[in-house]
């Protein structure tokens, strides 16, 4: 790829979008306050995003350690912040991008409301995605934004090589929000295929979940000739499949799908 990335953005999207532009080739320096990322208190979770980045502490409210991150700016290609922009305007942020010129992907927590407080849970909670009072086991708001933001930094670094080739030195900018990412995935939730009722919510028989002799089984076979191969050997009604299923082990059903190339797998417990 031959890009190089400098990242601010600690917790969860921003380094989720930095490992994204690792794995397709980039180099990564991640700059760290004094104090550190907050996702270092999960240890396992925080190596395995900021794996294959530089590391380096600076703290942006010192007048010295601005100008060594002006420097490290100015032989990069893209900045990725995480921040309100009152608090990037606050540290200079906007200027020190646009002294670098280089591409810069914000990510806020909502684009029409960048300033105002919010979190996955918040915003997962607006979209209407939580089931009170059982909390989410994904923060879809948080891995959907670090999938946004990768999106955008390839979209900002092809608008930035395009002007520089074209004699155009200045900063690109790009702001992606957490709400809107989980909004977006919420539609098909409120008005697709998993809203309730509909095909993919589990009120198809032949895609759902069934006890097993020692555990759970999910079963897809939505499509046609998944359908026809499962009803021929198993039947196409809940109770027939419920009664199937609980006949045998987990591990035996598992081999059961793998000889008839049927997508069903374990429901894992973690």
């Amino acid at each position: 790829m031959g890009v190089h990335v400098v990242t601010v953005a600690p917790n969860l999207p921003g380094p989720l979008a930095a490992r994204h532009l690792v794995r397709l080739g980039a180099s990564v320096t991640k700059v760290e306050s004094p104090h550190g990322d907050p996702a270092q208190a999960f240890p396992q979770w925080f190596e395995a995003l900021n794996a294959g980045q530089v590391r380096k502490t600076l703290d942006l409210k010192v007048p010295e350690d601005r100008e060594q991150f002006v420097e490290l700016l100015s032989g990069a290609d893209l900045l990725l912040s995480s921040m309100r922009p009152s608090a990037a305007d606050r540290l200079g942020l906007y200027d020190m991008v646009a002294r670098a010129r280089v591409a810069h992907v914000e990510i806020v927590g909502d684009v029409e409301a960048p300033n105002e407080p919010g979190h996955d849970l918040t915003y997962q909670a607006a979209a209407g995605l939580l089931n009170p009072p059982e909390m989410p086991r994904v923060p879809w708001a948080d891995v959907l934004g670090g999938y946004e933001a990768t999106i955008a930094a390839l979209d900002a670094l092809r608008e930035h090589e395009h002007a520089q080739k074209m004699g155009i030195h200045q900063a690109v900018h790009r702001r992606v929000g957490l709400k809107q990412g989980v909004d977006d995935a919420a539609e098909a939730f409120r008005i697709g295929a998993t809203a309730p009722g509909q095909i993919l919510s589990g009120a198809h028989p032949q895609y759902g979940m069934y006890q097993t002799q020692d555990g759970w089984i999910a079963v897809a076979a939505i499509e046609p000739h998944f359908h026809a191969t499962l009803t021929a050997l198993l039947g196409d009604s809940r109770s027939t499949l419920a009664e199937h299923f609980s006949k045998r082990s987990t591990a035996e059903w598992l081999e059961f799908a793998k000889q008839h190339d049927l997508p069903l797998d374990a429901v894992e417990k973690r």
